[in-house]
């Protein structure tokens, strides 16, 4: 299993960050068969024991998280300093989701908004956004100028997602938006191998967090170590 990089770029076109995407191998482009929890746990695990600099140098890593991932607490194992939480536009938005992008923002996390789309997004999630993603081959730029100069109003750092030639980059980069990222730049590009052990990182946060409960349970620990 391997982690793959493809960068995000500034509208100087320096290195702003890197999206990081779980690959099953090295010739594939998708995260094949693997569960978005676990392809989330995997980068993150990488994160965990590599650090950074290996990874991303001294720029920011974007991580895709659904609600079940956001809701598992296994994200704060990772400093916040470079971290943007990309929720993806798959996510089901409870109350419990909510809260906890709430307070993942208080504790100085960046968050994203993956697939801007204005009629899936509430304004509430909107609001706890510092970041907006629109991919351009599913919404074109001529249908969503619209939002993002709304976006752009409330402040909100647009990223440019699959940009696919020059012409796009430069209407995207006229339209105002402060970041870039597509095949036209870079593809992604694998950057180190994990373990392969994409649920230990879920389970020994599972403990550690039943562990700073009132009343820990001897039972519930007994079964989360007997299950690995």
């Amino acid at each position: 299993m391997y982690i793959a990089r493809q960068p995000i770029f500034n509208r100087d076109l320096t290195v702003y960050g890197y999206e990081l995407l779980f690959r099953p191998d090295r010739k594939s482009n998708q995260f094949g068969g693997a569960s978005s929890v676990c392809a989330t746990a995997s980068v993150v695990e990488e994160l965990f024991e590599a650090g950074f600099d290996p990874i991303v140098e001294d720029k920011f890593a974007f991580i895709n998280c659904d609600g079940d991932f956001i809701n598992s607490n296994t994200i704060e194992l990772i400093n916040s300093e470079k971290l943007v939480i990309e929720v993806l536009e798959s996510t089901k938005f409870n109350g419990k989701t909510i809260n906890m992008i709430k307070e993942l923002k208080d504790k100085g996390y960046l968050i994203a908004l993956d697939d801007f789309d204005n009629n899936f997004y509430s304004k509430e999630i909107i609001s706890l956004a510092d970041i907006i993603k629109f991919d351009l081959l599913a919404t074109p730029l001529d249908s969503i100028e619209n939002n993002v100069q709304e976006a752009l109003k409330q402040g909100k750092l647009l990223i440019a997602e699959k940009v696919e030639n020059e012409g796009v980059y430069e209407m995207a980069h006229e339209m105002g938006f402060h970041l870039f990222q597509g095949y036209f730049f870079s593809k992604p590009k694998i950057v180190c191998k994990t373990n392969g052990r994409c649920s230990a990182i879920l389970k020994y946060t599972n403990i550690l967090k039943e562990l700073q409960s009132q009343e820990p349970s001897y039972d519930i620990l007994k079964e989360l170590i007997g299950s690995d």
